[in-house]
């Protein structure tokens, strides 16, 4: 008598750390023998062999996310099942942008990163840590990002910042400096006028 496919064991969940070794097992029942075949679940997948276990050597981060198995006999619906594969990384710092900023005005300066677990964000100006609310500091972290914002910028405010941003596999930096921005008129009135006259001698 034909059984429709039933997957009976298949992996838990699984938390590693990126660069390690992953066997995944999934075990069905049914008549025929059903097929077991795996996908990562993302847009730029691809399938895996057939069979029962599969295995990933040196995992990195993207291959995290959602593995499904599917128990396959034709006899009904294949049995789909998932696991979810966390990977954890240690933290990178992939871009520290600053606005220019005036005296009296407000800056901003954006930390943004990425890790597994989600990165702590910390401020340095110099060697002195930035506390929230101080000195007309106001920091705001976020998963994969960190903002600082300066409020009525004077003299002091000026100089090299730098993001730190660890979790427990790791800790990186990123340091840039807060300029007051360079005088948007360059050269003489006269150069200005007559930039003026001969672009306007184009027009005629």
């Amino acid at each position: 008598i034909p059984v429709a496919p039933k997957i009976y064991r298949i992996s838990s969940d699984i938390v590693v750390n990126e660069g390690s070794n992953v066997t995944l097992v999934c075990l069905a029942t049914g008549k025929p023998e059903p097929s077991i075949s795996w996908r990562h679940i993302s847009p730029s997948a691809k399938p895996f062999e057939s069979g029962q276990y599969l295995d990933i050597y040196g995992i990195t981060r993207d291959q995290a996310g959602e593995y499904e198995c599917s128990a396959e006999n034709d006899v009904s619906v294949p049995d789909v099942k998932k696991v979810k594969v966390t990977v954890n990384f240690a933290p990178t710092i992939q871009e520290l942008k600053s606005s220019g900023v005036m005296l009296g005005g407000n800056g901003l300066i954006r930390c943004e990163g990425a890790g597994v677990p989600a990165p702590v964000f910390e401020w340095f100006k110099g060697e002195r840590k930035l506390i929230n609310g101080q000195q007309g500091i106001t920091i705001k972290n976020y998963s994969t990002r960190s903002l600082l914002t300066v409020t009525n910028v004077t003299e002091e405010h000026f100089g090299n910042y730098t993001c730190v941003a660890a979790n427990k596999l790791g800790t990186t930096n990123a340091s840039l400096p807060l300029n007051r921005p360079h005088s948007q008129v360059s050269g003489s009135p006269w150069s200005l006028v007559q930039s003026w006259r001969t672009q306007s001698s184009i027009f005629w």
